[in-house]
């Protein structure tokens, strides 16, 4: 199955939090995961937000982040071309406005939807942002409403 991570469901693979266990379950069975290029500063991004709230102390976060550094060499990267922030741009001015589809929500979907295949799924621990990836047609789960089947 091929899976597409954005940066809000693939942290919980590097730090323990809600959501953990579905996403280490759908990474770690046989899967091709896919993330885009954006999540290599998204992550580091969130962790050292997760850092300044005190959510995590420094073990933590060199832990994950020496884990991303160790692992991401095993997922398929969408390299952030041209091309994707015109499609970015363009889901915006459709699903921004109503929606509430945000500028890097934008450009992970960007991705997703100029790879994906019919039976491709977007991973996101967003609700909104899995509700504009099945408005455009595609399947999406949300790690903290999955439950292993």
């Amino acid at each position: 199955m091929n899976l597409f991570f954005d940066t809000s469901a693939l942290v919980k693979f590097f730090h323990e939090e809600e959501g953990t266990q579905a996403v280490t379950t759908l990474i770690t069975q046989e899967n091709n995961i896919w993330i885009s290029e954006l999540v290599r500063i998204e992550f580091t991004s969130a962790l050292f937000r997760r850092f300044r709230n005190n959510d995590i102390n420094d073990t933590q976060l060199n832990d994950a982040i020496t884990g991303f550094k160790e692992e991401i060499s095993f997922f398929n990267i969408e390299p952030l071309w041209h091309v994707i922030i015109k499609e970015a741009e363009s889901l915006l001015e459709k699903y921004g406005k109503i929606q509430g589809l945000r500028t890097l929500d934008a450009l992970h979907l960007g991705s997703f939807n100029l790879i994906a295949e019919n039976d491709w799924f977007f991973v996101a621990a967003d609700e909104n942002l899995c509700k504009v990836t099945q408005l455009m047609g595609f399947q999406s789960i949300n790690p903290l409403k999955f439950h292993d089947k």
